[in-house]
């Protein structure tokens, strides 16, 4: 795929679909559209172009590849036990109404796995839990509970599946009690203005995708979304470094908290004085 009609499917993508490919590591979002092409197309950006503007079901797949819904239910289960065993207990405990946000929640593996957690800690009825993904294909799943095939729900254990899953042609739906319970919203990452006051943000497996720019700007639209103390919950393979890092404090594993607003304490401190 040559410059030309490269920068003309970005172009597109950000009309068709309001993704901005600007913002994503710029050799591999290339090879992943040059792959996509020679699949659908036979390596003919003009060929795959005019497909593209006919079948509507091609601008589908397009969307699904490029927002790469793959996950699990307690993907990286050691993390997830932090979560369940520490963390989300202190929050419980500190926190008269915890606020969540699970942002790029894909078919919803991962609110699900908070909202298991949050059910079997007692903590539901004062707790709120927002989720969040650009693919509206991919809300309307999370929304309906599924149904996930077996090998997604290979970290649920049987105990958790006969409680809160259904089974039916040797596929997995959650249960209304649990659907019920969880917010869906389509919002963008990358454009679409953020809800604030949340006492945890979970994105994780996002963020790698991104160019360093964007990657800075989102977490710092995490920071502020969070309250002071607020916790960053990240893929097993992320980290924040640099730039990324300001105005937090890793607290272990992939957890980061934030910091208090040192400008404001001091303001404060003025006006008390």
């Amino acid at each position: 795929m040559d410059d030309q009609a490269y920068a003309y499917l970005k172009r597109l993508v950000a009309t068709k679909l309001n993704i901005d490919l600007e913002a994503y590591k710029d050799k591999q979002m290339r090879r992943r559209l040059e792959a996509f092409v020679d699949s659908r197309a036979g390596g003919s950006p003009i060929v795959f172009l005019r497909r593209l503007s006919e079948d509507p079901a091609m601008l589908e797949e397009l969307s699904d590849m490029l927002t790469i819904n793959v996950t699990e239910f307690f993907r990286d289960a050691s993390h997830w036990e932090t979560l369940e065993h520490k963390l989300l207990p202190e929050l419980l405990k500190s926190c008269m109404r915890p606020k969540i946000w699970s942002a790029g929640c894909s078919f919803g593996h991962e609110p699900y796995s908070v909202a298991i957690m949050l059910d079997e800690l007692g903590g539901w009825r004062r707790s709120s839990l927002v989720a969040t993904d650009i693919d509206r294909e991919a809300l309307l799943r999370a929304r309906a509970g599924g149904p996930y095939p077996p090998g997604e729900l290979r970290n649920v254990s049987p105990a958790r599946l006969e409680r809160y899953f259904t089974e039916s042609d040797g596929r997995y739906a959650i249960c209304r009690e649990l659907t019920a319970r969880v917010t869906f919203r389509e919002v963008n990452l990358l454009a679409d203005r953020f809800e604030s006051g949340f006492d945890l943000v979970i994105c994780r497996n996002v963020v790698i995708y991104f160019a360093v720019d964007a990657k800075v700007r989102l977490v710092r639209r995490f920071r502020d979304a969070l309250n002071p103390g607020g916790l960053l919950f990240i893929g097993a393979t992320e980290a924040l470094l640099g730039d990324e890092a300001d105005g937090f404090e890793r607290i272990g594993g992939n957890f980061y908290r934030k910091l208090p607003d040192v400008a404001s304490d001091a303001r404060a401190a003025r006006g008390a004085a």
